[in-house]
């Protein structure tokens, strides 16, 4: 191993090429003894890796300068010279360590200069010069050579240049594999003016070329090349010309292989037209729409569904014709659809025909973006499913009403089968206790009063199921527009005895213009049969109010009666609230009936009934009215 070892005083220098070298840093000088292995320095070679004299000396070793991939090379180098014993000078460039940690490129050159009387070598000399720069240099130069041939390769892209004056053409390596020849191949300028195909594409390049070279106009054309081995090649040519003393001297440009690009306009071109036939002749209505909600184009089909003309969707945005109670939810779908959040989505909405009608439809949006990722458009598929939604609806109806049928018919055949049984054993019992001949007279003669009263009971309940049946078999009694507030004023008018008796107070806050579609026997039984229950059920510890009221939500009337009596558990009777016979508050003459004939009254009347009620606070009756 070689060491390098570093002199305490600087050799002196007596050329003066070597003294001005040195003291302007240009070179670095080194002074191996070798039958010593002592190494001498100089003070340029130190700067120019980062040393000096004292703070900063050279390590003792030139092994711990050398980049460790070069130092067997330098070793060699240097053994080699040393063996030859200066019949062989080494020329490398290895590469150095700074001392700030950087990588210094340095051309090393040496050899033998003194021998000892039998001729061995005894000194070895050398200059070292810091080629980092143009090292550096000439890698980024081969770099950049390389990056521009791959990138010319990877798009096809190739150059050439026609020396007018000497009738030649100098291709490049690019060009010449697009026209599928060798690499060593040499074009002739025929051959750059007549490699296309025949017919129009050969017209357009001869004139081109003519063109260029009269008048100097550059041209940038698209048009079919023709290779060497007759393979047909779309290619982009542009040129430009140079001219000396009015006359063209040389044209030079670019030849590029674009036929990728041709197909790919091709097939858009076909993908747009599949498009516009399909976007056009689909049964489902199909639109654009811009990110801010205008129709920018709508299929026939979605014009035919919703009234409006192309020309009228143009002046629109999805957002005008949308259902209110919808909107929201688009909205926010569509949010996440721009956030990209979601690829797509579906959705159930309404939107308002151009004549004012419901037109239900199943949405699916999906979009479409620039190269950026920035929304362009919405395309929008809007297929009209308000057939199937009244179809469903009227099924549901249908079947809401068979189900509310049979449970009336399961609580009407319990009510018969219960009630009458219970009349039919009380009589049975007492005829039993009649004809008993243990009976004395007066005792018949009480039985007898007995089988009165039951008498009377059955007639009651026949009486109450007839109205009942009543009710169900005429579900379908005409309504007329009748005026709520006059009826309410009636029915306040007729109980006017108890409101003076019990001291209360009805507020009818019903608009005197306010007319419902009712039939107006049953609207005088339901108001009176609320207003005489809210009499009846007071609360002792405040003075009796009662309020009518007619309010509108969500396109629905709604009538309601609340009172501030003493209120029914809800939690004990919510689910027989409306059953018949079914009494509450143990009141003497309550009956059970008139809630239950109220709430089929309603409903044959096609409207619902809702109840809210707490214990000592009052009880709200919520009734929804029918429309026309």
């Amino acid at each position: 191993m070689i060491f390098l070892a570093i002199a305490t005083n600087r050799t002196e220098m007596k050329d003066d090429v070597y003294k001005i070298v040195a003291d302007h840093d240009l070179a670095g000088f080194w002074d191996f003894d070798i039958p010593n292995i002592k190494w001498t320095a100089s003070l340029s070679f130190k700067k120019m890796l980062g040393y000096d004299e004292s703070e900063h000396p050279l390590p003792d070793s030139w092994e711990k300068l050398v980049f460790d991939d070069d130092w067997d090379m330098v070793r060699r180098h240097i053994n080699q010279s040393i063996e030859k014993g200066g019949a062989k000078p080494f020329n490398i460039t290895p590469r150095f360590w700074h001392r700030n940690g950087s990588v210094r490129w340095i051309n090393c050159k040496g050899n033998v200069v003194e021998h000892d009387a039998e001729n061995r070598p005894t000194r070895l000399v050398g200059i070292n010069v810091d080629v980092t720069r143009h090292v550096l240099a000439e890698q980024e130069l081969t770099n950049n050579k390389d990056l521009l041939n791959k990138t010319n390769l990877s798009i096809k892209l190739g150059g050439w240049e026609i020396d007018i004056e000497n009738n030649t053409l100098a291709w490049t390596q690019v060009t010449k594999q697009l026209y599928g020849a060798d690499i060593d191949y040499t074009p002739t300028v025929s051959v750059m003016y007549n490699m296309y195909k025949p017919g129009r594409c050969q017209t357009l390049m001869h004139e081109a070329f003519s063109n260029i070279v009269e008048t100097g106009e550059s041209f940038d054309v698209e048009t079919i090349m023709v290779s060497q081995h007759g393979k047909e090649v779309w290619v982009r040519i542009i040129a430009h010309a140079e001219f000396e003393d009015r006359q063209c001297s040389k044209i030079y440009g670019t030849l590029q292989d674009i036929s990728e690009q041709v197909a790919v306009r091709h097939n858009l071109k076909n993908s747009e037209e599949r498009f516009e036939s399909a976007f056009e002749n689909s049964p489902t209505g199909m639109a654009l729409v811009s990110p801010e909600g205008k129709w920018l184009k709508v299929n026939g089909t979605l014009a035919n569904s919703l009234g409006y003309t192309p020309e009228e969707f143009s002046e629109l945005t999805f957002q005008e014709i949308t259902h209110p109670e919808d909107l929201d939810a688009d909205l926010e779908l569509l949010e996440k659809l721009v956030k990209d959040d979601i690829p797509k989505y579906e959705m159930e909405k309404r939107y308002f025909h151009k004549n004012g009608n419901i037109v239900w439809a199943l949405l699916s949006v999906s979009i479409v973006r620039d190269s950026d990722g920035n929304p362009l458009h919405f395309v929008s598929h809007v297929y009209d499913i308000t057939e199937k939604k009244l179809q469903h609806r009227r099924i549901q109806e249908t079947l809401d009403i068979v189900g509310d049928q049979n449970n009336r018919l399961l609580n009407f055949a319990y009510i018969v089968s219960h009630n009458l049984r219970t009349h039919s054993g009380n009589f049975q019992s007492l005829i039993e206790l009649v004809n008993d001949p243990n009976t004395s007279n007066e005792e018949k003669q009480e039985y007898l009063q007995l089988l009165e009263s039951v008498s009377n009971q059955l007639n009651e309940t026949i009486l109450n199921l007839n109205d009942v049946v009543s009710i169900q078999a005429n579900r379908h009694l005409q309504k007329t527009p009748v005026n709520l507030y006059e009826y309410v004023q009636k029915t306040i008018e007729t109980l006017t005895p108890d409101i003076i008796r019990y001291d209360v107070t009805i507020e009818n806050n019903v608009a005197p213009d306010a007319n419902i579609y009712f039939h107006p026997a049953y609207l005088e039984s339901i108001l009176l049969n609320f207003l005489t229950n809210a009499i009846k059920y007071r609360s002792a510890d405040r003075k009796p109010l009662i309020q009518v009221n007619l309010t509108n939500c969500q396109h629905k009337d709604y009538l309601t009666i609340t009172d501030n009596g003493i209120g029914i558990d809800m939690s004990k009777h919510g689910n027989d609230l409306f059953g018949m016979y079914k009494t509450f508050h143990g009141n003497a003459d309550a009956r059970g009936i008139g809630l239950f004939i109220t709430k089929n009254q309603i409903e044959a009347m096609g409207g619902k009934i809702e109840v809210e009620s707490a214990v000592n606070l009052g009880t709200t009756f919520k009734i929804s009215l029918p429309k026309s």
